[in-house]
């Protein structure tokens, strides 16, 4: 265990760390590191919730694939036939006609559908396009449309010139202005190096609109997806232009956009409407996959076989094209591999504004405030906490965040910013795992270091798989205790040098250590040339008396063959005495904060240090108490001395002399 100066250094070392991570943390989310995520987890968050029901009154009339394939011409279209279109959108009686396609210059095309000769042909206008001769059969009888009829030489020929065709669509556009039906053109923003300005339809079509732009530039995110809509821009005198769709809904609801926006860059509507903006414009609430706003066929609408007035009647028409030899596709949260049409991107923006439904999204500082938070509750589950435990605090964190996270979106249209939320749990987490590690490693080898000057290194191993058996404290425990001591030790010390005395030492401890080792025991202490170890802690074994006797023997046989050596040196033989008791005691880590020793301490130590001293007065080497013999079962060879009363005792004690192990007693080696 550490001690708990090194726990204040770790628990230092904690902190540090810690205001590390959040740091770094906070930095990449100020950098916008977590932005790209944040929109990934966005993106799976529209897949979760589901498809929602767009706002009732907004349409897409889409010149669709679908057209081309009953033979419409290919776009773009002649102006005088989108001229022919508006008509039959403004006799339906639609709110708005919002116009997502750009007519900036005057057009090249010949081909001419004036209003005059459309009805003559309306039901065949595509095949007339195709300059194909029909046979219509009426009620009067059969009428071929083709050359020589006037409308289909109208058509095919171009018998008007080119400006026709300006002149057609703007006339077209101002007569549904005369109805009361705004009409809204498409017009984007020029910018670059020292330039500022507006790209608009040709003068004629602005003026029939009355002056009514809407920008419909977009701008993907940097993975390629369109998510937020751009609200307005400037023209080149520094005014706002705004976007078609908030230009479509505020003609919808007849109020007039501000000539300036809020402060903080937000558009307001009307008293109950106010377009969020941040970074430069807001993210649309996509109600579904391309195709969920009701859409109709501009082909359709053409033909004029269907009355649409219920469909488009009092509602805000987006015009547009989606078929994709347009090119005006765009990969949206939603669309997945189909992609969506422009106008309808537009539509949705429209529908996210009426529907009071824009995506809200956390602040900077709270996001900051959060990510804290996190990292200090992560950091404790992986530190502090049991490992069990806090890997489960963590998952309900987690499972909480995400629940959160979909339920908001889901709920309130809030996105909440779910990547760096993520990585503080996952970092934290996984920072405090990682230093709890390190610090189990370093009490590991600490509790290594102190077991192995105890126990030989195989119990150590053994131990030390199970982190619980290393984490050692005092407990009573029945053990056998054995006392060695060097008689006439001191006296020897006396007379020979300093340096001689600590040689032998050394190498009678290093010795008397290996044997106790190979005996699985444990040494408590050396107290000059004195021993003091025990058998049956931390591990206990069956035949710990007889280890422990089996050990005295051992050194009583090893010290004689080292005399002749030390006989050299002291001039004398060396003799050892060696008590053993059993007994319960109290075993392990004893002492103060700032030092601890593994020991034990208990009558039955005492009693061993008692047999040691009475080993000289009966001139036996090797001295046991009644305990001891009664555990041994005839392994070993004793003679009974008779009872004994011990100084501090009360009660006599049994004592036996140890001369050797029984013939069928195997040795330690054995």
């Amino acid at each position: 265990m550490l001690t708990p100066i090194r726990q204040l250094g770790i628990k230092r070392l904690c902190v540090v760390y810690t205001l590390i991570l959040v740091t770094s943390l906070c930095v990449m989310s100020v950098l916008g590191l977590f932005n790209r995520p944040d929109l990934f987890f966005l993106d799976r968050a529209f897949n979760l919730r589901g498809t929602q029901e767009p706002h009732p009154d907004v349409v897409v009339v889409a010149i669709s694939q679908e057209d081309f394939e009953q033979g419409a011409p290919r776009w773009p279209w002649p102006r005088s036939l989108m001229a022919r279109l508006v008509d039959q959108l403004a006799d339906e009686g639609p709110a708005v006609i919002a116009i997502d396609i750009q007519y900036g210059r005057k057009t090249s095309t010949e081909t001419l559908l004036t209003r005059e000769h459309f009805d003559e042909i309306r039901p065949h206008v595509f095949q007339a396009l195709a300059g194909v001769k029909l046979e219509i059969q009426t009620p009067d009888g059969s009428r071929v449309i083709g050359p020589g009829n006037t409308a289909f030489d109208q058509i095919v020929l171009g018998a008007a010139s080119a400006e026709a065709q300006d002149r057609e669509l703007a006339e077209a556009v101002g007569r549904a202005v005369g109805l009361g039906i705004p009409v809204i053109l498409a017009a984007q923003t020029v910018s670059g190096s020292g330039v500022r300005g507006l790209s608009q339809p040709y003068d004629a079509l602005v003026e029939a609109a009355g002056g009514s732009v809407g920008l419909v530039g977009v701008r993907t995110d940097d993975d390629g997806v369109l998510r937020r809509y751009i609200p307005y821009g400037l023209d080149e005198e520094g005014a706002l232009v705004y976007g078609l769709a908030l230009e479509a809904v505020a003609s919808y609801l007849e109020v007039a956009l501000p000539s300036n926006t809020l402060p903080n860059g937000d558009v307001p509507i009307n008293n109950e409407t106010v377009v969020a903006v941040e970074q430069g414009g807001f993210l649309v609430n996509f109600p579904g996959p391309p195709g969920t706003h009701a859409t109709i066929n501009a082909g359709d609408i053409l033909d004029g076989r269907e009355d649409y007035s219920k469909d488009l009647g009092g509602k805000i028409l987006f015009v547009g094209v989606s078929d994709p030899s347009a090119e005006d596709l765009v990969a949206t949260p939603f669309s997945g591999s189909e992609r969506m049409a422009g106008v309808e991107f537009h539509a949705s923006a429209a529908s996210t504004i009426l529907n009071n439904s824009q995506i809200s999204t956390m602040p900077r500082y709270q996001v900051l405030i959060i990510i804290i938070v996190i990292v200090l509750a992560a950091v404790a589950l992986g530190r502090f906490v049991r490992p069990a435990l806090g890997m489960f605090g963590a998952a309900v964190v987690a499972a909480a965040l995400f629940a959160a996270w979909i339920g908001s979106f889901s709920e309130a249209n809030y996105a909440l910013p779910l990547a760096g939320l993520l990585a503080a749990l996952i970092a934290g987490y996984a920072v405090a795992i990682s230093d709890r590690v390190r610090v189990e490693q370093l009490n590991m080898l600490q509790a290594r270091s102190m077991l192995s000057r105890y126990l030989p290194n195989g119990i150590v191993k053994e131990m030390l798989k199970d982190p619980v058996a290393a984490q050692l404290g005092a407990k009573r425990a029945y053990i056998t205790i054995l006392f060695a001591d060097i008689r006439g030790f001191t006296a020897l010390s006396e007379k020979l040098e300093p340096e001689v005395v600590v040689g032998i030492l050394n190498e009678y401890l290093s010795v008397m250590t290996e044997i106790i080792f190979n005996n699985e025991g444990t040494i408590d202490k050396f107290e000059g040339d004195a021993i003091l170890a025990f058998f049956g802690a931390p591990q206990a074994h069956e035949d710990d008396p007889e280890r422990a006797v089996r050990t005295a023997l051992e050194m009583r046989d090893k010290l004689e063959g080292l005399q002749s050596h030390w006989y050299e040196l002291t001039q004398s033989r060396l003799e050892i005495g060696i008590g053993i008791n059993s007994g319960a005691v109290m075993v392990g880590n004893i002492g103060s904060h700032r030092r601890m020793d593994y020991t034990v301490i208990g009558d039955a130590v005492n009693l061993a240090a008692r047999l040691q001293e009475l080993t000289k007065e009966y001139d036996a080497p090797i001295l046991i108490s009644g305990e001891v013999a009664a555990s041994l079962n005839g392994a070993v060879s004793t003679r009974f001395l008779g009872e004994t009363r011990i100084r501090g005792r009360e009660h006599s004690v049994d004592m036996y002399e140890v001369s050797e192990l029984s013939a069928a007693t195997p040795t330690a080696d054995g």
